[in-house]
Parts: C-alpha cells; structure tokens; sequence
C-alpha cells in the first residue's frame, strides 16, 4: 500500500509591508499565460491590507511571480478582494468581489456584485457592476455595515458557459450562518442562489460559513466548510452540479482536533488527488490520494506561529503547488499606541511536493 506525505521546501517572502502597511488573510491561484508567445505558469497571491473590521473599506494587496515563487516582482494595490478566481473560456481571468453591498437596505432580495477581470494575465484589471438576486429576503451579513447578505468566497468554472460560487450569509430569518451555491450565465456580473449547500441553527458558534469547492475526481463538486474558531471543518457534496447537497459530516479520516480551522483552500492536482489547506491553530494539510475526499490522511502542520489561519494554494505541478499563509494578526496587537513598530506581518509561500513510498 504506497502511503503519501507532504514534502514542504524552503519557505519564502511574498510580501514583507513596511511603514503601516498591513497584509494578512491570504489567497492563491495559479493560470498558464501567453508571454510573447510562450506559455508558463503565472503565480497569484493576493491578500488584506487592512484590519479585520467589516467597517474599514476593503483594500488588496497582489502579489505575482513568473519563476514559481523564486521572485515577486510585481505588487499591485486595489480596493476588491477576490478570494478565488477562475480563468474564463476566452482566456481571461476574473472573479467576484468578497465584499457585495445591499440593494434597497438592510433586507433586501437582491445586492451589489463587482466582478474583476484581467484580460492581459494580471497585467491590469477592471471591474463590472453587477447584482445577486436571492430566492428570499437576505439580512445584512454585518448589522450596520451596509455590506450584502452573502459574501463570495469561492467561485469555479462549471463549463457550457456556467460560472458556479460558494457564499455565506444570511437569509432574513437565519440566526447563524448559511452556505449557498449560486450561478451566473454572463461571465460572472449576474448571479441567482439556486440551493443552500448547508444550514443549522444548532450547529457551531457561527453555523457553516466560509466554503472551499472543487470538482473531485468522481466528477461530484465538495465543498468544505468553517463552522467556528478553532472548531472543526465539515463538508458537503453534490453530484448534480450544486442543486442539490448532502447532509454535512465532519472530515473523514481525521481526529476531530486534526481539523480545526478557519477558511479553507481546496484544489484538485492534474494527477487526481485533492489537497486542503486551513489552520487555526497553525497552519495544516491534508491529502485525499484518490481525490474524491471521502477519506483525509496524511495530516501535516507546516507553521507554528501568530497567524490569521487563512491559507491559499496555487497549482504549480502533477504533485506540486504553492501553500501560502501569513505573519501576524491583527487582533494580537496594541494599536491604541500607533502602528506597532517595526511592521511585523508578512506574507510567505513555500513549494509543497507529494511523495509517496511503500507502508508495510
């Protein structure tokens, strides 16, 4: 039986801000680009510029790398933050805005989408204005904040023209969180909520929030979910294309303390098998080696240290791919006295290959 283990190479800096520059709560994605006719990988990390705090506008920082990860020469600043993005039929890449805002106030059917868009590989960007329209009212996801009723976190590319999305929010008369899949047919500016991915008011401090999805290898889409701080993740399938979804279960495979967490990353590797990221506490891996997720093993932490939890992962090989996470939070600081000096957040990646060798 070939048993299989994460091989973590050097880390490496991202991002190291200075001055008042904040970074944290990272994300990654990877896409094949055209550079005067030749094809490479192209490494995306993009992160939070500002506190933790639903009243501050959102700010991102992006960072890109042509030499898989050995260099980030590029550094962009925008104010829209993709968790996720998707590389569109025609070559482009795009994604929608975390942040949405309410239509007609604080209960309201439909909300504010931006949908951000690269046609020249990242070079430069432009958003769409667009909307959510939900098959009920929604509340706003933070009271006072003017922010919409559910927020993107996840989005993928269902084919036939099809853009599919994970979210979180609130209808009007949910008392925690609920997990949605919405869809949109003109490249990401309209959406429509088509089913609740999960919702129970018993479950978890918060309830299910902040999905991951991928296609895994039996062709069904998974998505894995937050329910709390330092609580467990669950998941969730469908083998319909998102209309209908399974009744959430904790991780299989894993003790329940292996899989406390905050927003995970899901991806699919070209050779079949599925990786998740997430931490809190820490950061951690865990591998499903056939690719379908119904059974996690391989648990590895790879950082020990203050960190937000968050973690992203870009597809760099058949086994490879970047992990990236962060430096810092902001909650484990004084700023009542300023901007705490010298600037102790950052950004780091490393490679991450699977080997695997013969068990007994």
């Amino acid at each position: 039986m070939t048993m299989y283990e994460f091989q973590m190479n050097d880390s490496f800096i991202v991002d190291k801000p200075e001055g008042d520059r904040m970074c944290a709560f990272p994300a990654a994605a990877s896409f094949q680009v055209d550079n005067g006719g030749r094809s490479h990988t192209r490494l995306f990390v993009f992160y939070s510029q500002t506190k933790d705090d639903a009243h501050v506008p959102p700010s991102v920082g992006v960072r890109i790398s042509d030499d898989l990860g050995r260099t980030w020469p590029v550094y962009q600043s925008h104010e829209w933050f993709p968790i996720s993005l998707v590389q569109l039929a025609g070559g482009a890449i795009g994604g929608p805005s975390f942040v949405t805002e309410m239509i007609g106030g604080d209960i309201s059917n439909e909300q504010r989408v931006r949908w951000v868009q690269s046609a020249d590989g990242g070079e430069t960007w432009t958003t769409t204005a667009g909307k959510l329209v939900a098959p009920e009212p929604m509340k706003c996801i933070v009271a006072g904040s003017g922010r919409g009723g559910f927020a993107f976190t996840w989005v993928m590319d269902m084919g036939s023209g099809v853009l599919g999305a994970a979210l979180y929010g609130y209808f009007a008369a949910d008392t925690k969180y609920r997990t949605v899949w919405a869809q949109s047919t003109d490249g990401g500016i309209h959406w429509n909520i088509v089913s609740t991915i999960a919702y129970d008011p018993e479950v978890g401090p918060e309830g299910y929030c902040e999905p991951a999805v991928a296609r895994t290898s039996d062709g069904s889409l998974l998505c894995v979910m937050r329910i709390g701080s330092n609580k467990p993740l669950y998941q969730s399938r469908s083998a319909d294309d998102g209309l209908t979804w399974s009744v959430p279960e904790r991780l299989p495979g894993q003790e329940e303390e292996h899989t406390h967490s905050v927003l995970p990353a899901l991806r699919l590797l070209p050779d079949g098998m599925l990786v998740l990221s997430y931490g809190r506490p820490n950061t951690r891996l865990l591998l499903s080696a056939d690719g379908t997720g119904e059974r996690w093993t391989s648990f590895a932490e790879n950082f020990q240290g203050t960190t937000t939890g968050y973690t992203g992962i870009a597809v760099t090989g058949e086994r490879q791919f970047l992990l990236t996470g962060d430096n810092g939070a902001n909650w484990h600081f004084d700023f009542s006295r300023g901007f705490p000096n010298p600037n102790p957040f950052s950004i780091w990646g490393r490679l991450v290959d699977i080997v695997g060798h013969n068990g007994d």
